[in-house]
């Protein structure tokens, strides 16, 4: 009898990463202490426990004036509805805030339920009425709806604090865009000028063989015929080449950098997350409600239940 339970105790700790660290000693305590001793707290990872209430999608409607919608309201609205058409008990669930993603897993199969990158995120706040909800309005991939998540935690503090956690996560992902841009302007600027400098000494050279092509007729008619025949040739292979399939990766890559550039264009400050009524300052930030990260296995997981695309 003995045997037995050590070994079903052993099975559980082989398939839990939580197990697995209570057993070599890393409790809330030490995690508490590796966030705040990390550099960057989204590298180790955030994460909530939450109930998760439900979700509402609605259509992405075209804006004649290219004003976003107002999320905040939405969401409101959203949480009367879900609170009113799901019962208790809710499924729990755990809020894992990294440096890329939102991920909302199932603790008891280690698997996700939604999988978020957060360039996608347009809105997340708490409610006025119902305190203790945090809620986040996501964005289709292809843009032609919006879903708000609604979660309920165990206190307003909480809720609120998750608020503030998503917003900074958020605006690193910004800001990291932001600066890459940049860089690359930067590298654009100095090869165009090494171009122009490497350019200049040929200049001479290429106009005397210009003229002396001129001066000899029609004789390289077979010539521009091959060169012609060349640029053919490339823009061919142009099209093969912009057919071939990109990676997840680059087209996630390619969709974010869409996605906050026409931000860029819209918003006076857009690293800023919308977050509602809730005030956001750098220094209201704070890791005092995350608890303990559980290793996500997302393998065969969606990225949302309503908006994978």
């Amino acid at each position: 009898m003995a045997v037995r339970l050590l070994r079903k105790t052993g099975e559980a700790i082989k398939h839990s990463p939580a197990a697995m660290k209570r057993l070599m000693g890393i409790s809330k305590g030490k995690y508490k202490m590796e966030l705040a001793q990390a550099d960057d707290p989204f590298k180790v990872g955030l994460s909530y426990h939450v109930d998760y209430i439900g979700y509402e999608t609605f259509p992405v409607a075209d804006s004649e004036t290219g004003e976003e919608p107002k999320y905040s309201q939405m969401c409101e609205k959203s949480v009367v509805k879900v609170y009113q058409d799901k019962k208790p008990p809710f499924k729990r669930l755990v809020v894992v805030v990294s440096d890329q993603r939102l991920t909302v897993l199932d603790p008891n199969d280690e698997k996700s339920v939604v999988r978020i990158p957060l360039y996608r995120i347009a809105f997340c706040g708490s409610h006025n009425l119902f305190t203790k909800t945090f809620t986040f309005m996501e964005r289709s991939r292809d843009g032609t709806r919006t879903t708000c998540h609604v979660l309920a935690c165990d206190t307003p503090t909480k809720a609120q604090s998750m608020v503030r956690v998503v917003a900074k996560a958020f605006q690193n992902v910004f800001l990291a865009w932001s600066a890459q841009q940049r860089k690359e302007k930067r590298q654009q600027i100095r090869a165009a000028s090494q171009s122009d400098d490497a350019a200049a000494p040929a200049a001479e050279p290429a106009a005397a063989a210009a003229a002396a092509a001129a001066a000899g007729g029609d004789d390289d008619d077979d010539e521009g015929a091959t060169a012609a025949d060349g640029g053919d040739q490339v823009m061919q292979g142009t099209e093969e080449v912009e057919k071939m399939d990109i990676s997840e990766d680059e087209k996630e890559r390619r969709h974010m950098h869409r996605t906050f550039s026409r931000r860029t264009l819209r918003k006076k400050t857009p690293d800023v997350l919308d977050t509602g009524d809730l005030e956001i300052k750098p220094s209201d930030f704070d890791l005092d409600e995350a608890t303990e990260y559980v290793d996500p296995v997302v393998e065969e997981a969606p990225e949302s239940p309503v908006t994978s695309s």
